[in-house]
Parts: C-alpha cells; structure tokens; sequence
C-alpha cells in the first residue's frame, strides 16, 4: 500500500526540523524508538520507498558500528559520561538516535524536489541571494556529476587508467579529468552569466511563496511545534 500525500513544501521543512530537534532532546530508549518506527512507517509507505530501502540498507553497517562502539567503548566519550563497564543499552539509544536522524535526512532528501525547497525557503523570507545561491549550486551539482562522467569515460577510452599504481600515483592520474572538468565549468559559469544579463536578471527582486497552508498542513505543523514544546518542558526543563 502506497500513501500519496500532497504536503506543502514548508510543512515537509518543519517535520524534518522538528524531528531532529527531537532526536538531539529525547533521553528515553521507549520514546526514541517509538519516533523511529512512526518516522520509518510513514517513509515506507510513501511513493519512494525503493529509494528509502536502498538507503535503509547502507545504513545497516553503520549502525552496527556505532553500537558497538557506545555499547563498548562509551568510557572514552569526550562529551559526556555514562559511567564504566559494557552498556548495551546505551549503545541501542544512540544507534537509534544516529538511525533517526539518518532516516529523517534520507526521507527530507528522497520527497522534497529542488523547487520546492527553494519556493519554501522564498516563503520563510530568508533572503534572496542566499536562496538564489543555493538553488544554483545544487542545480550544477548534477550538470558537474554528468560531466565528470563523460570526461572519466572519454579518457578512459584512449587508454587512461586510473586505479592501478600507488596512491600519489593515481592522484596524478586524475589530472587529466580534472583539468577538462575545470575548463568546463568555467565556459558553463560564462553561459550563465551572459544569459542572466540578456534576461535582466536581478537579485534585488523579493519573490516570495504566497499559497496559503491547508488545514493539513496546519495541523502537521501545531502537531509538531506541540511535541517540541513538550519534549522541551520535560527533557530540559523538567517541568513535566
């Protein structure tokens, strides 16, 4: 079964804000790991689940890892400490929490698109250059990527190889890639450039998102600042 919801741009920021706030204020391994298995289960079942399982699977050895490390050798921990001797359940809270926070990246990454984070972020009134910025520089992350391919598999084709020989070896062997990749980034750069100012294009303009929020939205968003005031009030201030 497959639930398609259509959530607001801004909503999907405040939920994954909210969570990791969460995951940083919970102190308790029953309330972590509730969290978790009600943030794994929305993320399943979501319309990208193939990529949330792939990622769930690269995860696996990590976890293992971190509890094993706090479970053992938690002793050593430069920020706070929990006492001596194996803590198994230490271990299991804070691979919980490094799974969370994994999983709450992983779903943030997989369900909100380039444009709907900039029309978010337009929408916070955060300020335009920076936004413009960032948009511009995930955008030709991808056109970098294809072309730093086609670069490897050109040269690799006349003969160049890359992983044989010593490290500093094959560091050098990387050259010829890189240097294209560079030239080609800057002829890239000149294009942009021109075309922004055949358009006019300025940055003193204030565009902003102006679709109001559903009823949805709304309660996600009360839901979620309500258990960050109350995860405040008992983990922080121990009021409850």
């Amino acid at each position: 079964m497959i639930i398609k919801l259509n959530v607001d741009p801004r909503t999907k920021i405040i939920v994954f804000s909210s969570v990791i706030a969460l995951a940083f204020m919970i102190r308790d391994l029953l309330v972590i790991a509730t969290l978790a298995v009600v943030t794994l289960l929305t993320l399943i079942l979501s319309s990208r689940r193939g990529f949330i399982i792939r990622g769930l699977r690269g995860m696996i050895p990590l976890l293992v890892v971190a509890f094993l490390l706090w479970s053992f050798m938690h002793e050593w921990s430069l920020f706070q400490r929990y006492g001596s001797g194996i803590n198994l359940q230490l271990g299991a809270f804070m691979s919980l929490r490094l799974f969370l926070i994994l999983l709450s990246s992983l779903g943030f990454v997989a369900t909100m698109g380039m444009r709907d984070l900039i029309n978010a972020l337009n929408s916070f009134k955060f300020p335009y250059k920076a936004v413009f910025v960032l948009g511009l520089t995930m955008r030709h992350l991808h056109t970098i990527a294809e072309d730093y391919r086609a670069i490897k598999e050109a040269q690799s084709s006349r003969g160049l190889e890359l992983d044989k020989g010593l490290l500093f070896r094959r560091i050098r062997n990387y050259v010829p890639i890189l240097i294209p990749l560079f030239i080609r980034s800057i002829e890239n750069a000149e294009k942009l450039s021109l075309a922004m100012e055949l358009r006019a294009f300025s940055l003193n303009r204030r565009r902003y998102l102006r679709r109001k929020l559903r009823a949805f939205d709304i309660a996600v968003i009360s839901g979620c600042a309500v258990a960050v005031v109350l995860a405040a009030l008992h983990y922080w201030i121990g009021v409850i």
